[in-house]
């Protein structure tokens, strides 16, 4: 079989939300409402033998958002080695290393809205969310709009770019949730 390439370039919407509530209390929203998915390391349980117990398994670990947890990077913890420009700050004379986190999130029931139209739509879910402290105080949520990255091609089926129309109104409501600034539990 002879290898074929094909290009196909897409205008991709990088999304930078901002809110003045602090780090933490942004990180502890975040994960009071995506719970372990089934492959993490937290969300160890007896392996799903069909679609019944699979999506039963799914339901049980979605948060009320409609996402779980999948995997995260903390970029955090290696930046302070080599202190780019970008990761600190000085506070009252000390130099501060700010939180910088990466979260893979998603639900596979969501997904197979995608993956039914387009298997190649694999490649963006489940879909990322970077938290990031900021130096001048508070935080910012930076993400690609599920919808661009997904069906931003030429040639993209409807059925593919409403489903992943769905996934980024889903997504975006969920950061405004994450960054509100009232103290109370947000709706949806």
């Amino acid at each position: 079989m002879t290898l074929t390439t094909e290009t196909q370039t897409i205008q991709t919407e990088r999304l930078v939300y901002r809110s003045s509530i602090p780090y933490s209390m942004a990180e502890s929203r975040l994960r009071s409402s995506i719970r372990p998915s089934p492959g993490s390391s937290q969300g160890q349980a007896q392996r799903p033998t069909d679609r019944e117990s699979y999506e039963a398994r799914v339901k049980s670990l979605v948060g009320p958002h409609g996402f779980m947890y999948f995997h995260e990077f903390n970029h955090g913890l290696w930046l302070p080695f080599y202190v780019p420009p970008s990761s600190t700050v000085t506070v009252k004379g000390e130099k501060k290393n700010l939180n910088c986190k990466r979260f893979v999130l998603g639900n596979p029931m969501i997904a197979i809205t995608i993956l039914q139209h387009d298997l190649s739509a694999g490649l963006c879910v489940p879909v990322e969310l970077c938290l990031v402290e900021e130096a001048e105080g508070g935080v910012k949520i930076v993400w690609y709009k599920p919808t661009s990255l997904i069906a931003g091609y030429e040639g993209a089926k409807q059925e593919l770019v409403d489903a992943a129309n769905a996934l980024s109104t889903k997504l975006e409501m969920f950061v405004r949730w994450v960054l509100r600034d009232d103290e109370g539990e947000g709706k949806l």
